[in-house]
């Protein structure tokens, strides 16, 4: 499994904005009132940086500490949306969290992709990463968040519709949330 440092290496604008002190996320409330535990690489990035656009298209979403309920706000609201396009047929073979192997999600694009979790099990350091396109193609990645997320800027992932022309290793990163 990938490390922040991997992401830092790929993304060569991003390890400047690294806040100087460990965000400390109470990971056990939030956790609980998700209902899971969430894979080790997330969570080392969540206490590297706040949520963070890369590009100004793909957006990894991090829990503010001493905001955690506004996260899982967020996930429950993309849950929703999940749940509502699984009802009208329209995830293939995928289902929301907390379906066995649902999906949960971790980020977006803004032009409509998310990206998810398969949670496959108890180890959530064994779940690949989904990504939902948002002219419909969905397809899946091992490896984790981070290592979908270096293979995506990095050119060795899998790219299917996410478009040319962004997420190089010269993309551009802003903080959401500091």
């Amino acid at each position: 499994m990938l490390n922040v440092s991997d992401l830092e290496n790929t993304i060569q604008g991003l390890r400047v904005l690294r806040p100087a002190s460990a965000r400390r996320v109470d990971w056990t409330a939030l956790e609980r009132s998700l209902g899971v535990g969430l894979p080790t690489d997330f969570k080392e990035f969540a206490e590297a940086y706040p949520a963070v656009e890369i590009d100004e298209f793909l957006r990894v979403w991090s829990p503010t500490p001493g905001r955690e309920e506004e996260f899982i706000e967020v996930v429950q609201y993309c849950l929703e949306m999940l749940r509502d396009l699984q009802e009208a047929g329209d995830t293939e073979h995928y289902a929301a969290y907390p379906e066995p192997e649902g999906l949960l999600p971790w980020g977006e694009s803004l032009e409509g992709d998310v990206f998810y979790w398969r949670t496959t099990g108890p180890d959530p350091e064994r779940w690949p990463v989904v990504a939902s396109g948002r002219n419909g193609a969905w397809w899946e990645c091992a490896g984790g968040m981070l290592a979908f997320l270096v293979g995506v800027v990095d050119g060795t992932g899998e790219r299917s519709e996410l478009p040319d022309g962004v997420l190089g290793p010269n993309a551009s990163v802003l903080l959401l949330d500091t």
